[in-house]
């Protein structure tokens, strides 16, 4: 997949989507910016190919899923062995079950617990010791996971994993878009995630107590990542930046973005992370934690990937 940035005054016709139509432009304002996807994605309505080699819990997890042939996931044998490394993983941390009703339900179910496993599991491979799932700060508010750092305090971490649905507008949504292919190639569109990335952070807070160090996560599906383009990563994290001075977000220690992506035959994960340095004394991360996040996100660069 390619990314092209137009310039951002221009319109350009939508290929692909019902009555192939003008998509809108950018609005100002709303940090929107136009590109162009050029996609090579063989069609594939077949649910596992007999070229892919299936595992055993991805099957199980296949076997009366509801999302079947709704897309083609997994897309291709690396990422089917990924994602049967990170069931595994759950497994060993008596989670598969609990996950299981989730990742054989709809699609959009499916993607959220993945999101959430696909952290424990980089968290995890990264030296972090997960000491909860499900961990209760807030009465009836459940986070996702709390994770510690050799000895340091453990971290309260709570999982956002915006869709490229929510990136659709009302009129596509009524011509059956979010039906269709999550990519189509040519299809240009205006994009705006630090606004997605604004309301997961937020949708968060209630969860959130003031005692303890607080990381949101956030595993995005949008149409293009900020983490798949260096530009779009430094406009996301700066806005990121401004908005977590609010006092609204001051429980929020820090966001981390992660986005696995396959890259020459391996799948990576891709993260970057911004601190906050305006949270309370107690939300704020553990200091080796947050500089080791920050120097491994700044490290980075995003390749091509599919």
């Amino acid at each position: 997949m390619r990314i092209i940035p137009l310039p951002l005054q221009r319109q350009a016709a939508g290929r692909g989507a019902p009555g192939s139509r003008l998509y809108g432009h950018n609005r100002g304002g709303g940090g929107q910016i136009w590109y162009l996807l050029v996609v090579d994605m063989p069609s594939r309505p077949d649910l596992f190919p007999r070229h892919l080699r299936i595992g055993p819990y991805l099957r199980t997890v296949a076997a009366n899923a509801k999302w079947r042939t709704a897309d083609e996931f997994p897309s291709c044998q690396e990422w089917a062995d990924e994602v049967e490394k990170v069931l595994a993983f759950l497994d060993s941390q008596d989670q598969f079950e609990r996950f299981l009703p989730r990742l054989s339900a709809r699609k959009g179910e499916r993607d959220g617990a993945l999101a959430e496993a696909f952290v424990g599991f980089f968290f995890a491979r990264n030296g972090f010791r997960i000491l909860r799932w499900e961990p209760v700060v807030i009465q009836d508010r459940p986070g996702d996971l709390e994770v510690q750092w050799d000895t340091t305090a453990p971290i309260f971490v709570e999982v956002k994993g915006p869709g490229w649905e929510s990136e659709l507008s009302p009129s596509e949504r009524s011509q059956g878009r979010a039906s269709q292919p999550k990519y189509i190639d040519t299809e240009a569109r205006w994009m705006a995630p630090a606004e997605k990335f604004r309301y997961a952070v937020t949708k968060a807070l209630p969860k959130l107590g003031i005692e303890r160090p607080n990381l949101i996560v956030i595993a995005d599906d949008l149409f293009v990542s900020p983490l798949e383009w260096e530009p779009l990563k430094r406009h996301v994290s700066s806005i990121l930046e401004h908005f977590l001075r609010e006092p609204a977000y001051s429980a929020v220690g820090a966001v981390l973005m992660i986005r696995p992506i396959l890259y020459e035959k391996t799948v990576q994960y891709l993260i970057g992370f911004v601190d906050n340095e305006f949270a309370l004394g107690h939300c704020r991360l553990p200091q080796v934690v947050s500089i080791g996040l920050g120097r491994s996100a700044g490290s980075q660069r995003p390749g091509r990937h599919r």
